[in-house]
């Protein structure tokens, strides 16, 4: 663990700075941060690539109760409520979990984008979209971002950069605070956005999981529906789908073509999009700040490693940031000394799944998973448990602990 150490950074700043904080990206982190700064009256910028926000981010699209309380967007538009979970095991039937109301909504990452984005209000921030960052310099005297947009270039200065910019942080081009994730601790994802025929009844509050060879390797494929849009796909390690050397929407094909509860579903679909993109799988990485720095969101690995849900706890990492960054602009000290209580606020906040979504998935690829994943879906009262951390309603501690408690409470003597 290491971070760029520049002293007295509240005494030596930039004469002028064009705003006091820079928001890179548009996702659930990054709109977060802008809502939480525009609500505590701090000046900033948010800068996103993307003309729409999240229109091009590969998405399953479940987001959790928890979420929708949390930061009040419970009247999302476009939402489909989720009731149900199903799963399919190698060799066992589909497993039905009813829960008997909403445990959380499926909606596109484009709806979610654009309600979150006028959430944000009108205040005291400035946005820019269809800009991209070329480059980010973080200095003793301040920081410094050259933009791009339409073939011209112009430079922004500003105090603190909360990077939001996804798995591949672009300020860690020039940053040096971590290393790029490696492949695995790297999940990758592809998906198909399909479209059942206007003729046919809509489908929605069933979210379908499949686990297995088949479908997935050491990872699961899913199909969550959005009424008359159905989002199926599929995920696993990195480093996995290299090994396998097959095309991942090879999984997607055999899913949709030889599963029997998946083609009653998906019949007469089609497929109206098709789209990957890499996640973080890691656990909790550090650090996540350095001198005028912080990441967020997928940018700090900020994403359950076993369900690969990311929204709930990116949307955390933002505000989280964004209420440090404002701690920063009043106190004027923009040093990593300041900024670490953003580190240990998130991993207070989510650390707990981060570390023990890695350490259940870690034991999935080991070939001595049996014993544990026995335990796992060896009932129906197993069976729920695990649906109910797959929907965030419990945490997956918590759920190794009720339903694997042998295998586990060995585990903690250890």
């Amino acid at each position: 663990m290491f971070y760029v150490g520049f002293h007295w950074l509240h005494r030596e700043t930039m004469s002028t700075v064009d705003t006091p904080v820079v928001i890179i990206g548009a996702g659930p982190a990054g709109l977060t941060a802008a809502r939480v700064l525009t609500e505590l009256d701090i000046d900033y910028m948010l800068l996103s690539r993307e003309k729409e926000p999240g229109v091009n981010k590969a998405c399953a699209g479940f987001i959790p109760s928890g979420a929708l309380r949390d930061f009040n967007i419970d009247t999302l538009p476009g939402a489909h409520p989720v009731t149900t979970v199903r799963m399919k095991f190698p060799r066992q039937d589909m497993q039905t979990v009813e829960f008997g109301a909403k445990v959380g909504v499926n909606v596109s990452r484009a709806n979610l984008g654009m309600t979150m984005l006028k959430y944000v209000g009108i205040g005291s921030g400035e946005m820019r979209l269809q800009t991209e960052v070329g480059h980010v310099s973080v200095k003793q005297s301040g920081c410094e971002l050259t933009l791009h947009k339409h073939g011209q270039s112009e430079k922004l200065t500003s105090e603190i950069v909360i990077d939001a910019s996804g798995v591949n942080p672009v300020s860690l081009k020039t940053v040096q605070l971590r290393e790029r994730l490696p492949d695995h601790l790297m999940g990758y994802t592809a998906q198909y956005q399909m479209r059942r025929p206007s003729s046919m009844d809509a489908l929605n509050g069933v979210n379908d999981f499949y686990y297995g060879s088949d479908f997935s390797p050491n990872g699961y494929a899913w199909v969550f529906p959005r009424g008359h849009d159905i989002a199926v796909g599929t995920g696993g390690l990195l480093r996995l789908f290299k090994e396998e050397k097959k095309c991942m929407f090879d999984y997607i094909y055999h899913l949709i073509t030889h599963d029997d509860s998946a083609k009653a579903t998906l019949e007469n679909s089609e497929v109206i999009k098709r789209e990957s993109a890499l996640v973080p799988l890691a656990g909790v990485v550090q650090p996540s700040f350095t001198d005028r720095l912080m990441l967020a969101g997928d940018a700090a690995a900020q994403c359950c490693p076993i369900t690969g849900e990311g929204i709930h706890y990116s949307m955390i990492g933002g505000e989280l940031a964004a209420q440090t960054a404002a701690h920063a602009v009043k106190k004027q000290d923009y040093s990593a000394q300041i900024l670490s209580r953003y580190e240990k606020d998130w991993i207070k906040a989510i650390g707990s799944n981060l570390k023990w979504g890695r350490w259940l998935q870690k034991k999935m690829v080991e070939s001595t998973f049996g014993g544990l994943g026995t335990s796992l879906i060896g009932s129906d009262r197993s069976c729920r448990i695990v649906a109910e951390m797959l929907v965030g309603a419990r945490s997956v501690r918590s759920t190794l602990l009720a339903a694997a408690p042998t295998y586990m409470a060995k585990k903690l003597r250890r």
